[in-house]
């Protein structure tokens, strides 16, 4: 009896310590979730969910290498609990490497500080910093960038499938589903509301309760199942205490239904992670900065990173079945380091959906090991891009294909291998697409018609451009219109270009979204100048009698956009009527 008191003692000693001084997980959950095609076997992915999962057969996690060179990598989160005051992350990349992280918290101040990496195979880095004592449901951004790493030995960072930090990754300014493998952690201390909220996670974690709620019926939904599952602990108490052996005393069974309860509690969190004891995780600290790594626009040297492939597998077709094919980390150039990669089968096929931006290029190689010798084709659509055939052994070949010719083409991205001889281990090696971003300005030209309209309290037009110059009836020509964001813009727009005759009956026109439909307006940059180029046919109008008119509307509802002038006045039609020389002709 003696020594199962002073067993139970030690065990709420522990309990109560980690509670008063350890860290806890607790993660936000994100709105978007997976649900079951049917309700029984049949999922959206081949293989069953847990509660450990993110969402029902989501891939294991996902290697990408966003950081290098001018790119940056920004993941936004929800806190799951008050006392947020650390962050933990998966890195790898050569010895010595240097990341750079800034964290924006609710109230706009940003911390930051950096890390250098030393297990090229990669390890766990702790971010910690003053703790946010109202920090539940609020949203903080975590950026990444390690300038100084080159792209062919590129910092790594795991991602996950799914929306499981109630928020996306954003590659440089453009949004991408998935999300990092990123875990927070709140400040222990005396119980108040942070305690219910991490340690309730750890219990019945808020993912788990919202898949209840999707997949139960009705009576099992919400906070009722919550006080279902303490009635359960409360009688599973009576039961261990009850069901005692005849000559168990009720103190004993009272000890033994304790110690059974908490001690495998305090064990799971600790060997888990889910808990972290003081000075465990030997954080990194970050401290008070000036501002966010800012987006960088137009990078003088080298070219934009928009997709990354290995980031965005999850979303891809992959034939002939998905639980075939994963990302990898393979054998880098210097012994001990990696690069990201996609393993395939050696008859398989994967579609990535994609609208393609102006002056992009597609780089990649096709990595074999083993024995044997495969086809690969590369196809934009119908059009075929590469094909080839290779041999293990072979030194990877890097192949860039340019894809100038098909800006703005909507049609899958598709990588096809097939045999030939033997039965090679077959990877698609950092799958890339760049983007020189010529239409990301940082002035507006000097050599362009002004204009001066607004579109709500976020989008202002300031000019516009012909191409020719003078137009000639029945030849194609583009009209540029050059858009500014004055704060960042949370929903989608069509942009509109109209050529109307004197009756106001439109003659020509195009709609699309900016940039030929690959730059849509969450993604825009304040204070940046966007080109936005419309092509057309000009029409058989006599000279004199056009008037050039533009606009957004909303792609749901067609509504369009309020558009005001200089003066504030509201324009007819909400039409931005393009006063320029040019314009009239």
């Amino acid at each position: 009896m003696k020594r199962l008191g002073i067993i139970f003692l030690v065990l709420v000693s522990i309990l109560l310590f980690l509670i008063l001084a350890g860290r806890w997980r607790s993660t936000g959950v994100g709105p978007q979730v997976q649900v079951p095609m049917f309700y029984d076997a049949h999922y959206l992915f081949p293989r069953p969910w847990t509660q450990e999962q993110t969402a029902p057969g989501v891939p294991a996690p996902a290697p990408v290498a966003a950081l290098y060179g001018p790119n940056r990598l920004t993941q936004s989160f929800t806190a799951g609990a008050d006392r947020l005051s650390m962050l933990a992350l998966w890195l790898a990349g050569p010895a010595g490497s240097q990341i750079e992280l800034t964290l924006t918290l609710p109230d706009g101040q940003v911390v930051g500080g950096r890390v250098t990496l030393e297990e090229p195979e990669g390890e766990k880095i702790y971010l910690a910093f003053p703790p946010v004592q109202q920090a539940e449901g609020k949203t903080f951004a975590l950026t990444l960038a390690a300038p100084a790493a080159e792209w062919g030995r590129p910092v790594i960072v795991r991602t996950v499938g799914g929306d499981r930090l109630a928020s996306s990754i954003r590659l440089n300014e453009y949004y991408r589903p998935g999300n990092l493998e990123l875990y927070t952690y709140v400040q222990g201390g005396l119980p108040g509301r942070w305690w219910s909220a991490a340690i309730g996670e750890q219990l019945l974690p808020d993912l788990f309760r919202l898949r209840l709620q999707q997949y139960k019926p009705p009576l099992f939904k919400g906070n009722l199942f919550v006080v279902l599952l303490v009635v359960m602990l409360l009688l599973t108490v009576i039961y261990l205490v009850w069901a005692r052996p005849g000559r168990q005393t009720w103190g004993k069974a009272f000890l033994w239904a304790g110690i059974l309860l908490i001690g495998p509690f305090v064990l799971w969190q600790l060997s888990a992670g889910r808990v972290l004891l003081p000075g465990r995780s030997r954080p990194v600290q970050l401290q008070p900065v000036a501002e966010a790594i800012p987006v960088t626009a137009r990078p003088e040297a080298g070219q934009r990173l928009v997709h990354d492939l290995p980031l965005t597998l999850w979303t891809a077709e992959r034939l002939p079945e998905e639980r075939f094919v994963e990302t990898a980390l393979v054998e880098g150039w210097f012994v001990g380091e990696k690069r990201p990669a996609i393993h395939v089968p050696r008859a398989s096929e994967l579609h990535y959906p994609l609208v393609v931006p102006p002056e992009a290029n597609l780089v990649y190689a096709l990595h074999l090991e083993g024995e044997g010798s495969v086809k690969y084709q590369v196809r934009l659509g119908s059009e075929l891009l590469q094909e080839k055939v290779v041999t293990a052994g072979e030194a990877d070949e890097w192949v860039e294909l340019t894809l100038f010719p098909y800006a703005g083409t909507d049609a899958p991205l598709e990588f096809a291998v097939e045999p030939v001889t033997g039965d090679p281990e077959i990877y698609w090696l950092q799958p890339q697409i760049f983007t020189r971003s010529a239409w990301l300005l940082p002035a507006l030209p000097a050599n362009i018609n002004q204009a001066e309209y607004y579109f709500g309290d976020e989008i202002s037009l300031s000019g516009y451009s012909l191409d020719p110059p003078e137009p000639r009836p029945g030849e194609p020509t583009t009209v540029t219109l050059y858009w500014q964001a004055d704060r960042p813009v949370d929903r989608q727009a069509t942009a509109f270009v109209h050529l109307l005759d004197r009756s106001g009956n439109i003659t020509a026109q195009h709609d699309a979204q900016p940039v030929l439909n690959s730059y849509p307006l969450p993604v825009w940059v304040p204070g940046m100048t966007i080109a936005d180029p419309h092509p057309l046919i000009w029409p058989e109008t006599p000279a004199g009698e056009l008037v050039l008119a533009a606009g957004l509307y909303d792609p749901v509802t067609f509504v369009r956009w309020p558009v005001t002038d200089a003066a504030g006045e509201r324009q007819a039609d909400d039409r931005a009527v393009l006063d320029g020389e040019e314009g009239q002709n």
